[in-house]
């Protein structure tokens, strides 16, 4: 078992310093995983629907109400951007 969590440990420590390289390190769990949720969805299609995030598997144990908090910080942020076609409609700032 040490063996593994010893591995959980490294893992952890590079997904901090990797997130601390593209400026995430400092938001909260549910911005990470909208975020996740997003950029994994956004590898089929440019903009992603609020009922896809929502259904995501990374957001399995996310409210409703810390899911929205979140898209709306990340689009504070500048992570995200609505999308100007479509209600509901979001993107990776980096696509638009």
């Amino acid at each position: 078992m040490s063996s593994l969590l010893n591995q959980v440990v490294q893992m952890q420590m590079v997904l901090a310093e990797m997130e601390k390289a593209v400026g995430i390190r400092e938001i909260g769990t549910a911005e990470k995983m909208v975020l996740g949720a997003i950029v994994d969805l956004s590898r089929e299609q440019a903009t992603v629907r609020t009922k896809e995030i929502i259904e995501h598997s990374l957001l399995e144990t996310c409210s409703r109400p810390s899911l929205f908090r979140a898209l709306k910080r990340l689009e504070a942020l500048g992570n995200i951007s609505k999308s100007s076609e479509k209600r509901g409609l979001y993107m990776l700032a980096t696509a638009g």
